[in-house]
């Protein structure tokens, strides 16, 4: 036990610096504002990002198959800070900030796309869903401290320092990776079984369109209320995602899985449902609590599940739950920055919400599905 609690701190170390690296980019698209682009601009700068994911992590899946996911994270954890710094040369849309987008996007792939697999390679059966979501808890805690810090950091000294700090965070990950546990063994394989597996990816689809339209979006919608610091609503959504694995996942864990999920979906899609009744910052803290404690206990516990039903080719089931989890932030990016260069903030928030609205079939089709422990 005490050697599970070494590793697992391990990993959440590792995991917490290689996302304060990784949230301090969320403030990217007001740096691309302070530069006088577009929010189609912002689109496609973000999306560039995800287009490199969405390639990347199904090759990053099957390489873990075969190599220490240790080194996996380690690379990835260093492509993600090195590149960092180099933000603070961008002065337009141009090849300079694409490439940082490709670097860092494969960076992402690698160390992200593997992280719940090293939680279940050290953790007891009956407690993997729990250690994983203790870990999400942790990565979503850096959306309020990493925009927090880079906040502080744009108005003391300027976006330079926002990109300096970040890589300094990063560069913590990549030493915390050197001591990571690494206990993964040879797996399956055999390609992964997509039908069996289409509904989870479906659904994490979804949770990454309607993740990536807040967390992209928000920060310039924002501005637009008057409202110019984002930390509010990061800080109020990671206080939802830390209340869910402080103490209210066991009543929803008593309720069965699909009730859950179905009440969770309905706690995250309220935030970007209730964008018309947004007024203030007490109503923006209300609707992004409520949107942590859904998103806090959705994305972990799918990803679980996925992971029990696939116990054989953990690595590649991970990667590809987290590759469509990316195919969902690629449409978000792109697609949302259209729609609300066309129509609004307000009409875009509402198209992603009806479309997470979708999820509710999908869960329907995964309460018959029964996980193997393993």
């Amino acid at each position: 036990m005490r050697d599970f609690r070494a590793g697992f701190l391990i990993i959440a170390a590792a995991s917490f610096f290689f996302f304060l690296n990784f949230s301090e980019l969320m403030l990217l698209p007001k740096y691309i504002v302070h530069l006088g682009l577009s929010p189609a601009d912002i689109g496609l700068i973000m999306g560039s990002f995800s287009v490199t994911v969405v390639i990347a992590l199904p090759l990053v899946g099957i390489i873990s198959q075969r190599l220490s996911r240790k080194h996996v994270f380690i690379a990835g954890a260093a492509m993600l800070c090195l590149a960092t710094p180099f933000y603070a040369l961008v002065r337009e849309m141009g090849p300079l900030v694409f490439a940082l987008r490709v670097v860092q996007g494969i960076g992402f792939s690698s160390a992200f796309g593997i992280l719940g697999a090293l939680v279940f390679d050290i953790a007891e059966p009956d407690s993997r869903r729990y250690f994983l979501g203790v870990l999400t808890a942790v990565n979503i805690s850096t959306h309020a401290i990493g925009p927090a810090i880079g906040e502080y950091a744009i108005h003391a000294w300027g976006y330079p320092l926002l990109f300096y700090t970040a890589a300094f965070f990063g560069l913590f990950s990549v030493i915390a990776g050197l001591f990571l546990p690494d206990r993964s063994s040879a797996e399956q394989s055999s390609p992964f079984p997509l039908r069996q597996g289409t509904p989870f990816m479906a659904s994490s689809l979804m949770l990454g369109v309607v993740f990536g339209s807040l967390a992209v979006f928000v920060p310039p919608f924002l501005l637009t209320r008057g409202i110019d610091n984002s930390g509010l609503f990061f800080v109020s959504f990671v206080a939802g995602s830390l209340m869910v694995w402080s103490f209210l996942h066991r009543p929803l864990k008593k309720i069965g899985d699909a009730r859950a999920w179905a009440i969770s979906l309905a706690l995250m899609l309220a935030f970007p449902l209730g964008i018309p009744f947004l007024d203030g910052r007490i109503t923006l803290a209300v609707l992004a609590l409520i949107f942590g404690l859904g998103y806090g206990y959705l994305y972990p516990t799918l990803n679980a599940y996925l992971l029990d039903v696939f116990p054989g080719m953990r690595s590649l089931a991970n990667s590809l739950f987290v590759w469509a989890f990316n195919i969902g932030m690629l449409f978000a990016s792109l697609g949302f920055g259209a729609v609300s260069e066309t129509w609004g903030y307000e009409r875009a928030f509402l198209v992603s919400g009806i479309l997470g609205l979708s999820m509710l079939g999908l869960i329907a089709k995964l309460q018959n599905r029964q996980p193997s422990v393993g």
